[in-house]
């Protein structure tokens, strides 16, 4: 809805007819006193920020809108997570953390599971990087298989693998035999660390040295690895459970351990999962086993956890360990009655812990270490061929468009944004949900996607990028070893101006690289200016590092060619498609011409050439004119013009026959690279013009309903240009 005064015409489409309302919105008081109090809080706001903006325009720093909204926020991110460059090793494999010199003792609890039980087993024996003492404990099995087998599989280990095997002669639980567990190895007199694993997990190589190394500080009283399905430590997405492909934890584990180092920060959490965690023996000692209360399972390490907490303890997690937990399949179909009785125990002793939960999901510790995990998990993953990576702008219009529709069809994808809040943003995209993470460096960036070898580098676009100068080398790393297709939507690998407009304002072809037109050098923020010799030299090396250069128009394909000759080979003009298909429609004769403009209109987008044209009409009766969209900021139009605001595309044919549109007008000033509203105005079959320009001009010229404006860069100025749209119209200024 428009907050403005006046009439606000609500309309409802039945069946039976169309239904109209008019509403007196009676909003002038309160938008004034709003406005006033708006006011207010900019300049609240602003003036303590001031000194860093005549820093910033005293420097040209091209990064300066960026920091001011940043410094305002505005246009925050879908996420305020950081990547942390800390939690990546240094070399190409972390360091081995050192090994705990006590023998450590594993408690596994089995209870049916019988398929799981022989790999289970046979991980831990293969890949138990210390010396261990397993202590299995039989739950009175139903399964009439798991009992033999397990006698026989203890027999047959050789007698310096030191494994007991308890056999519970009636069921007790979960909770009574770890405890009976608990009690067996304090018999033992280890005194070294105390691991609960499931019978449901997977361990991998060399899991036990990195899983019990936190424990060396003695105020760590469990450690918990990252996993498949573990909660809060949960990758790729927390709290949701993903299926991996047999031997897929391994890798995934490998390229963990390769990229996180073995010195991360810690990173502490409100509780271990029991699944498989380390404890510290002496705080086993001093807190004693599980609380029997939670009866068959689920909740007693929270509760064992909390009580620990209180005495000063604390939990961690091991973000260079991955182990696979195949959840629940001991417990079956009980799980969520277990899970739901016994969350109600611990909500009644620990009321803040729910608290804390959702404070360390909102900050998430772990996004460095779960980014990481979830491109292990994806590059691991036999289904899944390769990985589009693409890089983009944070400014909406057509690319996004065009991105989202690409993204709607890929099942992962990774989209690296470019240019908002934070200089980078990257979104995962999974099954199991999205991962957003920002970092101010693309060295980070490079870092993380290395280990990727099925990654496919799309770049759509960078514009808005604090340091554009940094782009063509980015992208040239991203494509060592990899494919790569670099796509066309504005011209910015052909001049820093991606419009190509000079400075002041007015196109004039393609740029020589000897020119001195300051809009087509680039100041980069350490004070370096780039020459468009040096821009094009640079962008150069990029698309020679392409696979496929793709355009979207002839028009781009021209520009292309005559800046870059040697592209040609790996050029490809492939146009877009309408997002939405829309119908054609009739206009009657005797109707008042009505110009519409649609979209969103900048200065690039011909928003001056609309101004003069709103002032030309506003004491005229016989013409008119209506933006479906909106105009930039400082673009004032008359009060007879009028402006719909924000629009859907689906929505146009209604919207063109609300405000009686009868010939659509595309003021762009610059040659567009496709132009998504053209060929939306073109679709409706009513008269569409727009200058002879880029992709738009390319448009009209080829359609039955396109009228071609003619375009002069010595004769562009905006009132001139609004004198030849009405002249077009056979409707000459008065």
């Amino acid at each position: 809805m428009p907050y403005d005064h006046g009439l606000l015409l609500l309309e409802l489409d039945t069946p039976e007819g169309r239904v109209e309302i008019l509403h007196d919105m009676r909003v002038e008081k309160t938008r004034r006193r709003a406005s006033r109090g708006l006011r207010l809080r900019f300049w609240r706001d602003t003036l303590p920020i001031v000194p860093m903006i005549l820093r910033g325009l005293w420097r040209k720093d091209p990064d300066l809108p960026r920091r001011i909204k940043a410094a305002l926020r505005l246009g925050l991110p879908a996420s305020e997570l950081s990547l942390d460059a800390d939690f990546l090793a240094a070399e190409s494999s972390s360091a081995a953390p050192r090994l705990t010199p006590n023998v450590i003792t594993i408690i596994m609890p089995i209870y049916n599971a019988f398929e799981l039980l022989e790999e289970a087993l046979s991980r831990v024996v293969a890949h138990t990087d210390l010396p261990f003492h397993l202590v299995l404990i039989d739950d009175a099995s139903p399964d009439d298989r798991v009992r033999p087998w397990l006698r026989a599989w203890v027999e047959s280990l050789p007698p310096t693998t030191r494994v007991d095997l308890l056999e519970n002669e009636t069921n007790l639980g979960f909770i009574q035999s770890v405890n009976r567990g608990f009690a067996h190895a304090h018999e033992l007199a280890l005194r070294g660390p105390v691991i609960l694993l499931n019978s449901d997990a997977m361990v991998p190589a060399g899991w036990a040295s990195r899983l019990t190394a936190p424990l060396e500080d003695p105020m760590v009283a469990t450690a918990t690895p990252l996993s498949s399905d573990a909660e809060i430590f949960n990758i790729p997405i927390v709290c949701v459970r993903s299926e991996l492909e047999d031997g897929q934890v391994d890798k995934i584990d490998a390229l963990l351990q390769q990229q996180i180092s073995a010195s991360a920060p810690e990173v502490r959490a409100p509780t271990g999962v029991g699944f498989c965690m380390a404890m510290h023996w002496h705080w086993l000692a001093d807190l004693g086993g599980l609380d029997t209360v939670f009866g068959r399972g689920y909740g007693e390490e929270v509760d064992w956890c909390r009580r620990a907490v209180a005495k000063g303890a604390h939990h961690v997690a091991v973000p260079n360990l991955f182990v696979e937990h195949r959840g629940g399949a001991s417990f079956g179909p009980e799980k969520l009655a277990l899970i739901q009785k016994n969350n109600a125990v611990i909500a009644t002793r620990y009321p803040g812990y729910d608290r804390l939960v959702q404070t360390f999901i909102r900050e998430d510790p772990l996004i460095t270490a779960r980014m990481v995990g979830a491109l292990a998990w994806a590059e691991t993953n036999s289904n899944l061929p390769q990985i589009p990576v693409y890089i983009a702008h944070s400014m909406g219009g057509g690319a996004e468009s065009y991105l989202q529709d690409r993204l709607q069809k890929e099942a992962v994808s990774v989209v690296i944004r470019l240019g908002g809040a934070f200089r980078c943003r990257i979104e995962l995209a999974t099954p199991q949900g999205r991962l957003i993470a920002n970092t101010e460096s693309l060295e980070l960036v490079e870092r993380l996607l290395a280990p990727v070898t099925k990654r496919k580098i799309i770049y759509s676009c960078a514009v808005g990028d604090s340091d554009l100068g940094e782009i063509p080398s980015f992208l040239t790393t991203l494509a060592v070893g990899a494919e790569m297709d670099i796509l066309l939507h504005d011209y910015l690998p052909l001049s820093p101006s991606y419009t190509l407009l000079d400075q002041d304002g007015v196109y004039r072809g393609l740029p020589d690289i000897a020119t001195q037109d300051p809009a087509h050098r680039y100041h980069r923020p350490n004070g370096v200016i780039l020459s468009l010799e040096a821009w094009r030299h640079a962008w150069g090396m990029a698309l020679r590092a392409a696979t496929r250069v793709q355009v979207f128009s002839e028009a781009s394909a021209a520009l292309l060619k005559q800046a870059y000759p040697e592209a040609e080979t790996r050029l490809v003009v492939a146009p877009h498609s309408l997002l939405h298909p829309l119908p054609q429609l009739s206009v009657d004769e005797s109707a008042v011409i009505t110009i519409g403009v649609l979209g969103a209109i900048g200065p690039q987008k011909g928003a001056a050439i609309v101004v003069a044209l709103s002032e030309m009409l506003s004491t005229r009766a016989d013409i008119n004119l209506a933006l479906i969209g909106r105009i930039a900021p400082g673009y004032v139009l008359a009060d007879s013009t009028q402006a719909h605001g924000t629009y859907a595309v689906e929505d146009i044919p209604h919207l063109a026959k609300r405000y009686g549109i009868t010939h659509w007008l595309i003021p762009s000033v610059w040659p567009e690279t496709f132009s998504y509203t053209v060929h939306e105005c073109l679709a409706t079959g009513l008269p569409t013009l727009a200058f002879d320009l880029g992709a738009q001009g390319d448009a009209v010229r080829k359609a039955k309903n396109g009228t071609l404006l003619r375009w002069s860069a010595d004769q562009s100025d905006p009132e001139t240009l609004a004198r030849s749209i009405l002249e077009a119209l056979g409707a000459k200024e008065d």
